[in-house]
């Protein structure tokens, strides 16, 4: 039987990354079929892309493509059942935020294969924003789905499996690491809730990105934590850095002037257009007499 690739299945297609994705392909024209295993509103399809039913199967074997937008090990444990049940030229999505593993399990796969990791919360909106792109096994289906974010504005990057865990352990990782650090450190000395009225820009900015990522969903940001192989050597980068600045506080002031050289050596060759940002960042920052209501914020 061969797919109909108009036709593509969102499995976890409720949760917040497969409904992106979802809306992107709908809003290029392809009719999308939402399966999640708690069901759902009219026109969810309630099943298990493990042990799927007659119907979920029969939906899975006519899809162009199908997309798991589930955890790391819902995904590996599919692969045997999509692999009776899916045509020769459907092709697979994943979104996990790590790449390693699934693309070992990925590694005598038949079809066209595809990893999509959106860099950002998917209550942003995709245009402008970078999706990276892992190519597990080539094939048109797989350009036709990337297109298709292309196409809702997405900013498509490429990157093999390994470089794109090392990429996230640097840009997901490391960050998420470090403002949990910081509200924590917070606590402990003290100072969480005192400090806003009188905290400088650095401060306001450090806590905002921390209340984000800790009011966020627990299992997500836990995954990036553990689930990438190269998180351990970010979080051991980030206490070495720490031990650093212990050390060239305690020094002579040359040691800290060249320590601050080297962290603008290490932010280039983007240096001045991330001051920019902060910049702008900085400027954005409501007053204290001006507070932000929930509904304002963006995404």
């Amino acid at each position: 039987m061969g797919a109909a690739t108009d036709r593509a299945v969102v499995v976890g297609g409720r949760g917040a990354v497969g409904a992106m994705v979802a809306q992107a392909l709908v809003d290029d024209g392809r009719h999308v079929q939402i399966v999640d295993r708690a069901g759902g509103p009219a026109g969810t399809l309630r099943g298990d892309v493990t042990a799927p039913a007659a119907e979920l199967a029969h939906a899975l074997g006519a899809a162009g493509a199908v997309v798991l937008a589930v955890p790391e090990h819902v995904a590996i444990d599919a692969l045997p059942v999509l692999d009776e049940l899916l045509a020769p030229d459907t092709v697979l999505v994943e979104t996990l935020s790590v790449k390693s593993g699934i693309a070992a399990a990925l590694a005598s796969w038949r079809r066209p294969a595809l990893g999509v990791n959106p860099m950002f919360a998917p209550a942003l909106a995709m245009a402008g924003r970078p999706v990276v792109a892992t190519v597990h096994r080539a094939g048109s289906g797989v350009e036709a789905f990337l297109g298709a974010l292309a196409r809702g504005g997405a900013r498509i990057e490429r990157r093999g499996a390994a470089e794109h865990d090392r990429l996230a352990a640097a840009t997901q990782t490391l960050p998420h690491a470090s403002v949990l650090a910081f509200a924590l450190a917070l606590g402990e000395l003290d100072a969480a809730g005192a400090a806003p009225a009188t905290a400088p820009p650095p401060h306001r900015v450090l806590r905002a990105v921390a209340a984000r990522v800790a009011s966020g969903e627990p299992a997500v940001y836990r995954d990036i934590q553990v689930a990438n192989p190269y998180a351990a050597q970010a979080r051991r980068a980030l206490r070495r850095a720490l031990d650093e600045l212990d050390a060239a506080a305690a020094a002579p002031p040359h040691e800290f002037t060249a320590l601050t050289a080297r962290a603008r050596a290490a932010l280039s060759p983007d240096l001045e257009q991330d001051r920019l940002v902060g910049a702008r960042v900085v400027s954005a920052i409501p007053t204290a007499d001006a507070p932000l209501t929930a509904g304002t914020e963006p995404g």
